[in-house]
């Protein structure tokens, strides 16, 4: 909710807006293109990586989901927007839910690939090569965006929740000041699993993997400004708590990097070997290359890197060789065995490179 100030009884008044976006055009601005047929829900309104699958899907009903994507767990995940989230909307979503949840893992793709759906090779590159193909939308869940929510809507989401149906409501509110528009959203009520959001010290029981890592620019100055700086980088808002920290606290010492442009594939790769010593860097410092951009940053220890980005390994060797798909997202894991033969390609590659 937006408020304005009264000057005169120095009062807060509630801000209203004659603009009211419409379903289809609120579906829109949370819907982007990571690269050439590969859309990604926008991740600063939803907390979490989101894989788009399909909008406007039909059911076996013959009515039509607004939005099925996949989390980063291969969970499917029904979006479903409304402009009042009144009681019964979740049951229409539970209708999807309970449709879509049928096809799982081959049957999944069968369902949803082709032209305006995504390929397991997109998925892969997703959720990462470690995953198990057969497990993808095992388990579904719901979340709803609304401009506001009934409160009988958290009473029957605790009880889905408790029951195995994680629930997520997004609240939104559109704002239009003289020509310009703004959309405002937060979270009004969560029980997402609670795997999605794990406490940063929790990843250091884990063992060491291998991960793609996306360093977001193809830009060939911006390589060298890592490379000498022994960096990788996250994104996203650029502010304390965003994804861009959770992704560079997630790493534990001894996990191993391939770094990622987009257009060049595997361009180096390094360990990290102190996750503490992720920062934020300040607007204006000296480490602030982009200009505001790309500001998240993790020291690494290269290992191999490429002297041009033009020397990179490209994606489509790499996924016939190794049977490893190209990070759709910032960080993905990969097979170990498999990851351990690109990391001596890319070795042997860029050596003296």
């Amino acid at each position: 909710m937006l408020f304005k100030i009264n000057p005169i009884s120095r009062s807060l008044e509630q801000f209203r807006s004659d603009w009211a976006p419409g379903e289809l055009e609120l579906e829109s601005y949370l819907i982007s293109q990571a690269e050439a047929n590969v859309k990604v829900m926008s991740e600063s309104v939803f907390g979490e990586p989101l894989l788009f699958v399909r909008n406007q899907v039909s059911t076996s009903a013959k009515k039509r989901a607004d939005i099925l994507a996949l989390d980063r767990a291969g969970n499917g995940v029904i979006i479903e927007l409304t402009r009042e989230g009144r009681l019964g909307v979740e049951t229409q979503a539970l209708q999807y839910l309970a449709d879509f949840s049928k096809y799982r893992g081959k049957n999944f793709f069968r369902k949803f690939s082709g032209s305006s759906g995504v390929s397991e090779e997109t998925v892969l590159g997703f959720v990462g090569d470690k995953a198990n193909i057969d497990e993808i939308n095992n388990r579904s869940r719901v979340i709803l965006v609304a401009r506001s929510f009934d409160e009988t809507i958290f009473s029957l989401g605790e009880w889905l929740s408790s029951k195995g149906v994680p629930v997520r409501c997004i609240s939104y509110f559109p704002a239009k000041i003289g020509d310009a528009r703004f959309l405002s959203f937060s979270i009004a009520f969560d029980r997402s699993p609670e795997a999605l959001f794990p406490l940063t010290f929790s990843s250091g029981l884990r063992e060491p993997g291998i991960y793609w890592h996306n360093i977001a620019q193809a830009k060939q100055s911006w390589w060298d400004f890592l490379v000498s700086q022994g960096q990788i980088p996250a994104c996203f808002d650029n502010s304390p708590g965003d994804q861009g920290e959770k992704i560079l606290t997630r790493y534990v010492p001894g996990d191993r990097v391939v770094a990622y442009a987009k257009g060049h594939g595997a361009i180096g790769w390094g360990v990290i070997e102190d996750p503490n010593s992720y920062r934020l860097i300040p607007l204006g410092d000296k480490g602030d290359f982009l200009h505001g951009d790309c500001r998240h940053r993790l020291d690494v220890k290269w290992k191999a890197t490429a002297r041009k980005l033009s020397k990179g390994l490209p994606a489509n060797e790499i996924l016939r060789d190794f049977k490893i798909y190209h990070p759709i997202s910032t960080s993905v894991s990969m097979s170990t065995s498999e990851g351990e033969k690109l990391l001596a390609r890319l070795s042997k590659r860029f050596t003296g490179a």
